[in-house]
């Protein structure tokens, strides 16, 4: 049975925060050798962090550098009957000139090229879980049953909000608010979010992510997003 939720006068209750990837799987690797994974747990951590002083409770897929399967990182959502499911990633590209934030909520059909393209890459753990990455009619019967509860319209909604709200803390562009098929979402049983930071193929953003306030600027900046959301 899911945990009660605690007494609050907000909506928002509880979180539950994905460091992406971790263990085996790095995510990607910057120029000057920078781990995906241990980024993004610094990020949720911080977040974490930001979130329980607004009395909210959070809860993180994964604490330290373990291995955690896609499929169990929603899951987990959904036994703790979270409000909000937040993947936090560091993107990537081809182009090492490519810079900024964006925030994705879950789409059979990707917004453009790039946001196919970045989907796939975080589908990739699949590989590693001995799992085949889901077709598109696949994650179409997943979509079906999401839009009966209104999830992917909720989602949609807090988007907006956090990528708002990032942008009048951080220096980078926004890059906005996109879809994809990401497999880590498909089973949220809630509103659920991707927020791909910077790019750790970009030399200056690698730099960036590795420097404390700009991890602190994000974390008040999504906050916010969600505070304005709920």
């Amino acid at each position: 049975t899911a945990p009660s939720l605690p007494d609050s006068p907000h909506a928002i209750r509880r979180i539950v925060i994905d460091p992406g990837h971790g263990g085996k799987d790095p995510g990607a690797v910057g120029p000057r050798g920078v781990e995906e994974k241990a980024i993004n747990l610094l990020l949720a951590q911080e977040l974490a962090e930001v979130l329980r002083d607004q009395e909210v409770e959070v809860v993180l897929t994964r604490t330290d550098d373990t291995f955690v399967p896609l499929e169990a990182r929603s899951a987990l959502a959904n036994r703790q009957n979270a409000d909000l499911f937040i993947s936090i990633h560091c993107n990537a590209s081809l182009s090492s000139n490519l810079k900024g934030f964006e925030v994705y909520f879950l789409s059979e059909r990707a917004s453009d090229p790039h946001a196919d393209a970045t989907a796939r890459l975080e589908n990739a753990p699949l590989a590693l879980e001995g799992k085949e990455v889901p077709s598109p009619n696949q994650v179409a019967a997943v979509l079906r049953s999401l839009v009966k509860t209104a999830n992917i319209n909720e989602a949609s909604a807090l988007g907006v909000l956090v990528d708002r709200h990032l942008g009048e803390h951080l220096s980078e562009p926004s890059l906005g608010v996109k879809q994809a098929a990401f497999y880590v979402l498909r089973g949220a049983e809630m509103p659920a979010i991707l927020v791909e930071t910077a790019f750790l193929s970009n030399k200056k953003e690698e730099q960036l992510l590795q420097d404390a306030s700009f991890r602190r600027k994000f974390a008040q900046g999504l906050s916010e997003g969600v505070s304005a959301y709920d």
